[in-house]
């Protein structure tokens, strides 16, 4: 008696292989599967030789301009952008500014190779006779010159930070405004994000080199937040040459938000909103964070860290 049958008794015609099916299915499975790890696989490839033809095509957007250091009076050479050739394309939710072809946050600040006074491009050349001695004192004795800085053609995002570090040493050194030390914390997350967004997954030690990006974009994160809350209470506007109050109202709401303190940033954002001086853009980003915020609170989930948009 075969397995099916009965099944003729009752009007229902079944014959075949009774396990056909599920290998059908199984193999459609195991084919889409195939299909999606090469799909994954062939966007690495594109992705990693996208950031190839970039990093081959950086050095023709950038030019090595001459400066001569306001601490020690020595020359050297700087790398930074040509005129024209990055444009903005877009903005982070903090105001983090996305640039293409070439990331221009890596080149905003300017680095004496020869005794560490390091600044912001728009603060290099604003330094008092007072805060020269300090620099002298605290950075300059004990800093090793950088070899071979004329040679360079690019700087890659590690060279870059440590160009902010020295930057914010600096700032430590002469007791800069909270607001200045705070967005130099903000500016180093943004280029802790750039360097995340420049991983390719085909690199050597690639979880590590991501997890150190993402650790050290919060904990800066973390830090921006600190710093402009101070400064917010202590200093007039505008602040870091042009923030005013709504741009940093909205700064803070948006490291609120990073940091998933939501109630936090809905405080902040109805001033900026209903503000006739407010910059068009920032109440724009307002609303857009206003938005993000209702649409995660409808959902009743916290979104973890690593699913909160950048």
């Amino acid at each position: 008696m075969g397995i099916l049958s009965g099944l003729k008794n009752f009007g229902v015609d079944m014959d075949g292989d009774i396990y056909g099916d599920n290998k059908a299915k199984q193999q459609a499975e195991e084919e889409a599967q195939t299909a999606a790890r090469l799909a994954a696989a062939d966007e690495a490839r594109k992705a990693a030789e996208a950031a190839k033809k970039k990093q081959d095509e950086e050095p023709s957007l950038l030019l090595a301009r001459s400066y001569e250091c306001p601490v020690c009076d020595r020359p050297f050479k700087s790398l930074g952008v040509k005129a024209n050739r990055a444009r903005m394309i877009s903005s982070d939710i903090d105001l983090r500014p996305v640039y293409e072809p070439v990331d221009m946050l890596k080149y905003a600040v300017i680095a004496c190779p020869n005794c560490g006074y390091a600044a912001l491009a728009r603060n290099f050349q604003n330094i008092t006779t007072n805060q020269k001695k300090v620099v002298r004192e605290k950075i300059c004795g004990n800093f090793k010159p950088i070899k071979n800085n004329d040679a360079k053609t690019i700087y890659t995002y590690d060279e870059a930070m440590g160009r902010y570090q020295m930057a914010f040493a600096t700032a430590m050194a002469t007791v800069a405004k909270p607001s200045e030390k705070a967005y130099l914390c903000l500016s180093m997350s943004w280029l802790a994000r750039g360097q995340r967004k420049s991983l390719s997954d085909t690199e050597f030690d690639y979880i590590k080199k991501l997890d150190e990006c993402k650790v050290g974009e919060r904990e800066l994160q973390r830090k921006a937040l600190e710093g402009f809350i101070y400064a917010r209470q202590t200093e007039g506007y505008p602040m870091c040459g042009n923030m005013d109050q709504y741009t940093v109202d909205y700064i803070i709401a948006a490291m609120y938000f990073k940091t998933r303190e939501f109630e936090k940033a809905m405080k902040l954002l109805p001033d900026i909103l209903v503000s006739a001086s407010a910059n068009r853009r920032v109440k724009e980003k307002a609303r857009d964070l206003k938005d993000r915020i209702m649409a995660i609170k409808a959902s009743n989930k916290t979104p973890t860290e690593e699913e909160m948009p950048d």
